[in-house]
This record gives C-alpha cells, structure tokens and sequence, in this order.
C-alpha cells in the first residue's frame, strides 16, 4: 500500500496521525508482547471451564435455572477464546509494508491476516457484550423475578441468537467495507491511514467511513452494555438488600427464610463478580477510545494497560467460576457425610427404640406373672401356719 503515497508524504502522515508521536524500540517490543500473556493466561481459564461444564455434565441438568447460566457462560467463554487468540496474535497478522512500519515490532502478515484478525477482535468483543448483559438479565430475572426455568428457557434462544447474529453480521459488513486495517497493536475497525478522513491532505486508501461504523459497532454497543449491567446490578443489589432485611427479621420470629436468602445471596455472589471483571475490563479499551476521539492522542501507559488488561476476561471468569465449582464439591462432600452420619443416626435410633420396645414387652410380662407369684407365697405360708 505505500505507493499511493510518496516517500515524504508517508513519514509526514505517520508522524502527524499516529497518536504516540513516537515508539522507542522497547516500546514497541512492549506493545507487541504484553499482550501474549494476558491471552495465554485467558485461553487457559477458558479452556477451564470448558473443561468442567462439559465434564461435570452441566448443560444437561433437568429442572434447574443453572442449566441456563451454564449455556450462557459457555457462549462468553467461546467469544473469550476467541479474542484471547486474537490478542495472543498481537502483531503477528499486520502487514509489513504498511506506513506504521516503524512503529511496529514483529509485523509478518499481509491484508488477509488483518482482516481475518479484525474480523475476530470484533466478533470477540461484540460476543463479550451481548452475553455478559444477557448473564447479568438472567440472574435479575432469578433473583428479583424469581423466574422459575420454564420462563428462561423461553428466552434463552433470543440471548444466543442476538449474540451470535450481531456480532457475526457487523463483523462481515467490517471487512466487506474494507474497515479492517493494521495499526501500531493489531488490526481493527479503523481507517487507514489513522485519521485520514478528518485531515485535509490525506486520503484514505482504506476504511473512509470507518469512524461512523466505530462508533455505531464498537462504541455504542460497549457503553450500553455497561450502562444496562450496570442498571442489572444496582436492582439486584436493592432487592438483596431489601430481602436479607427481611429474613433477619422473619428469623427473628422463628421463621425459616435463611435458607432462600443464602441462595440469593450465592447468586448474587456470581453476578457481582462477573460483572465487576467485565467492568473492570472493559474501562482501559474505552478509555483509550474517547481519549483518542478527543484529543487525537493515545498515552503509552494507557496502551500497554489496553494491551495487558484487555485480554484477561477468560481468566478471571475462570477463577469467579472455580468458587462455583469448588462450592460444588464441598457441598457434595457435606451432603455426603450428611446422609451417611443420618443414616448412622438412623440405625441407631431402630436400635434403641427395639431395645426399649423388648424392655417394655418384658415389664409388662413381668408385672402380669407378679400376682400369681405373690398368691403362692401366700397359700404356701398359710400351709406352714396350719401345719
């Protein structure tokens, strides 16, 4: 692609349009590698729960709400994967020819290796959206609701079908309109080169309208989504409130509520973390995005948190999701030693009550047989008397 431009022409571009103003070696080493170990850490806890919802069978599980949480977690986990994989890729599918060679280290690819990355860290991000609201809509649904799992089952199909449609069609429209191109840290929905459509002079060779489609594709959907998961919690969080008040007070009175309310709360602890981790995640990209919109210009400790963070939603649902399945195992152990000590208690409450059952047979014979025995004392001394 550098022949559109002139040699001058190209170096003015790159150092008036690239946000960084300038990459050291180290630097640019940085951007290309951090990356890889967030991703390789995310695709390990994914590959984690893959591992135990499909070992421990929990897709299948009758006439359990879990079943649902189970399927939706499976689809953010598949999108995690999968943008993991993309970030591990780093700078790997960019171009080599393009004008950020030398603001980029480790570039080896060509145009369809950007497209197919960008098509991916779309897909990805836009799969992380849609489940994470649709997880945090199914345990509103639970807790607030109380929604028994016929009534999620019957709009369980929606939550998969707008993940996979939306962010399958607005990949595809990305790459068909040439939206996907190389950047200093990957490809993505950007023009190429950076910024041209707002710079007098400097024609875009790809990606003209990549602005509009940035902010419909990628940054409305990421504010709605925090905005509505965020909605999801603040409602969760007043009628937990409200109910454990509720229950402190009913067990007060002897009543037995604690043990809903420890279900809530259980669910509650799920929902708190799963969306804190998307949150927290979340803010690096988007903060990146709105200071580039503004200002024109990107911080390299912003970039390299982007770089490193960004990544890690795989891993860190892995470790929200091994407190369920350790809390599995231990309730499973305890019920085990449970039913075991109660049928030892069992046993030994038919012992004693054939115990005291033979002692009252054998009072009550020897309170019949205590008369006859008293009556021959009798005629036996009024024998001796007489004699």
């Amino acid at each position: 692609v550098n022949g559109n431009y002139p040699l001058g022409q190209e170096r003015l571009i790159t150092m008036t349009l690239t946000p960084f103003g300038g990459l050291t070696l180290t630097q640019q080493k940085a951007l290309a590698i951090c990356p890889k170990v967030g991703a390789l850490l995310s695709m390990g806890g994914t590959v984690y729960i893959f591992l135990k919802i499909f070992a421990s069978n929990r897709l299948n599980r009758p006439n359990r709400p879990e079943v649902v949480y189970n399927r939706l977690l499976l689809g953010l986990t598949i999108g995690d994967f999968a943008y993991a994989l993309v970030a591990f890729l780093s700078t790997w599918p960019v171009p080599k020819d393009t004008i950020y060679r030398d603001y980029i280290w480790g570039e080896a690819g060509n145009q369809t290796t950007c497209d197919i990355q960008g098509f991916f860290s779309l897909w990805a991000s836009l799969m992380a959206i849609v489940y994470m609201s649709s997880l945090s809509l199914y345990f509103l649904l639970i807790i607030r609701y109380k929604w028994a799992l016929e009534r999620l089952q019957k709009i369980e199909p929606y939550m998969h079908g707008l993940a996979w449609i939306f962010a399958s069609t607005a990949s595809v429209i990305c790459v068909s309109k040439d939206l996907t191109n190389p950047f200093i840290v990957g490809c993505g929905v950007q023009s190429y080169p950076l910024k041209c459509n707002s710079s007098k002079g400097v024609p875009c060779i790809r990606g003209e309208n990549a602005v509009i489609y940035q902010w419909i594709l990628v940054i409305t959907p990421t504010v709605v989504g925090l905005i509505f998961v965020s909605a999801c919690m603040i409602m969760m969080y007043a009628t937990v409130r409200t109910r454990q008040s509720a229950a402190a007070r009913f067990r007060r009175d002897g009543d037995t509520s604690e043990t809903v309310d420890e279900q809530i709360s259980e669910d509650f602890r799920r929902a708190w973390q799963f969306t804190g981790v998307y949150i927290f995640l979340s803010m690096p990209p988007l903060i990146a995005i709105f200071t580039f919109a503004i200002s024109g210009k990107e911080s390299f400790i912003i970039a390299m948190l982007r770089a490193i963070i960004a990544p890690m939603q795989g891993f860190f649902n892995a470790i929200v999701f091994s407190r369920d399945v350790e809390g599995e195992l231990i309730r499973s152990i305890w019920d085990t030693s449970y039913r075991t000590h109660a049928r030892t208690l069992a046993a030994q409450r038919s012992k004693t009550s054939e115990l005291s059952s033979n002692l009252a047979r054998n009072q009550s014979i020897n309170q019949i047989n205590t008369p006859a025995c008293e009556n021959e004392k009798i005629d036996n001394s009024f024998v001796t008397r007489k004699e």
